[in-house]
């Protein structure tokens, strides 16, 4: 499990010339406690909590009388702040900030050496998110209930020289077996991205050549490829190929093969098929249709084939 996993995306982030009252105001209402600092990059400069706030507070004498307990209804009364300082004066500066990459087991190290609540996380050198403590604790007494996501992991080692607070200084051989994990996690979400799209672009597919027809332009063009194709010394020409589920049997015809398999074609298909049925057919022309693939064991692509030559398996 690493940092992208625990990370709170919702945390507030302020850059350094933030109104310090209207930062306040956001501590107060914010569940996380602390809000990070970012430059004009976004990069991570400071933090701000409320025992900052309170600090300052201390140091101030109020100059109205407070607000009776009756009216604030059990919240906390908020105090302005003198305008005269700035976010820069009261935030912690050069915060412990880590990698999203960054392993659980590191997170909770880094936690406990500088006895840290929350920890600010970072997409490359952006600010991303907070990782809290209380989400540390949960996941590594119970780390089945969080599920790891998938990561650009391109910057996820990063020269400590530069980045010296990203990871303690001592490594351990369990946080690298978490890094193999979490990579091997990503190989295989991406594998099942990959293969959902296909199976998205194959249904796209499907339902466009379902309600396609064929133009007289695509068919014409398809005799001028055969021609070309038995110039060639070719005894066949593969008109079209189409997805079996484009069949109403899903393709179990064709790869039976089945003497009845025009019959289930739809589309584009059905129409190449009475193309030659009433063209190329009385001028001697043979058909034939072919499952050309198995993807998985399951019948994938279809074809219909003009023969000029020798029989094949499956032809009319």
């Amino acid at each position: 499990m690493i940092a992208r996993d625990l990370l709170n995306s919702d945390a507030p982030f302020v850059t350094a010339n933030a109104n310090i009252n209207y930062v306040a105001r956001l501590l107060q209402e914010c569940a996380c406690g602390a809000i990070s600092v970012v430059d004009d990059n976004l990069a991570p400069i400071g933090i701000i909590t409320r025992k900052n706030i309170e600090a300052i507070n201390k140091k101030i004498t109020p100059q109205t009388g407070a607000i009776p307990e009756f009216l604030l209804k059990g919240r906390k009364q908020f105090e302005t702040i003198n305008d005269d300082l700035t976010l820069s004066d009261v935030m912690t500066r050069k915060p412990v900030f880590v990698s999203e990459d960054a392993a659980l087991i590191d997170i909770a190290r880094l936690m406990e050496q500088h006895k840290l609540k929350r920890i600010p996380v970072v997409g490359g050198d952006r600010f991303i998110g907070l990782v809290l403590r209380k989400n540390v604790m949960h996941a590594l007494t119970d780390p089945g209930k969080l599920d790891a996501k998938p990561l650009n992991r391109t910057n996820a080692l990063m020269e400590i020289s530069e980045h010296p607070q990203l990871y303690p200084e001592k490594f351990s051989a369990e946080s690298f077996r978490a890094l193999v994990a979490a990579h091997e996690h990503k190989m295989a979400q991406e594998r099942i991205e990959q293969s959902q799209a296909a199976q998205e672009n194959r249904a796209e597919r499907i339902r466009e050549l379902q309600n396609k027809s064929l133009a007289d332009s695509h068919w014409r063009q398809m005799l001028i490829n055969a021609r070309n194709a038995a110039n060639a010394g070719l005894t066949e020409y593969m008109l079209i190929q189409f997805p079996s589920q484009l069949c109403q049997d899903g393709g179990r015809a064709i790869n039976a093969p089945d003497p009845d398999w025009p019959k289930t074609l739809r589309g584009e298909p059905a129409d190449v098929f009475q193309h030659w049925r009433n063209e190329l057919q009385p001028q001697g022309f043979k058909i034939a249709a072919q499952i050309i693939n198995f993807p998985d064991g399951m019948p994938g692509d279809a074809a219909l084939f003009l023969i000029w030559g020798g029989a094949r398996e499956g032809g009319k």
